[in-house]
């Protein structure tokens, strides 16, 4: 995902989970959702990464995608179809999510991925964690859910201590 320029990173910007051309899940993997990073005006923290992209007092910041509800996957055909879904990561390692899941004709489920977290915090790297699903067949599956893209909470060095 490109770098996200802006004054404030949003302290959770909703986003819809979806496939968006012709509304069906593809037969190879397509990223639902992407981690990114900020790019916001300096604050003059010590441990702040400036910018390489705006060296005009910019900084970086990791952001993340959280993803909220299950997935809800809808089987449109008659014939029983399957989904898969997996993470891949910044250093570009599949991580399996679930394995093919048989969906009846007609029928929808729904998969368990709240509670997981899409990371963006290597500032070097083109892309962040990003969720991807596939499916058996190109034109049956239909899939809604829901996440919330926001800066990732981080420790910072405690100025005050002894």
């Amino acid at each position: 995902m490109p770098r996200i320029k802006t004054d404030q990173p949003s302290s959770g910007k909703p986003l819809q989970l979806f496939i968006p051309s012709a509304g069906f899940v593809t037969d190879s993997f397509t990223t639902l959702a992407e981690a990114p990073d900020f790019s916001v005006p300096s604050t003059g923290d010590a441990g702040a990464v400036p910018d390489p992209a705006d060296l005009s007092g910019r900084e970086l910041r990791p952001g993340e995608v959280f993803l909220e509800a299950p997935l809800t996957c809808i089987n449109t055909d008659t014939t029983t179809r399957w989904v898969e879904l997996q993470i891949l990561t910044q250093s570009n390692h599949a991580v399996p999510v679930t394995p093919q899941i048989s969906i009846p004709p007609m029928e929808a489920v729904y998969l368990p991925i709240q509670g997981l977290r899409l990371l963006k915090y290597d500032f070097v790297v083109a892309n962040g964690d990003r969720l991807q699903i596939r499916a058996s067949n190109g034109s049956s599956i239909k899939i809604i859910g829901s996440a919330v893209e926001l800066e990732m909470l981080t420790h910072a060095p405690d100025s005050e201590a002894p």
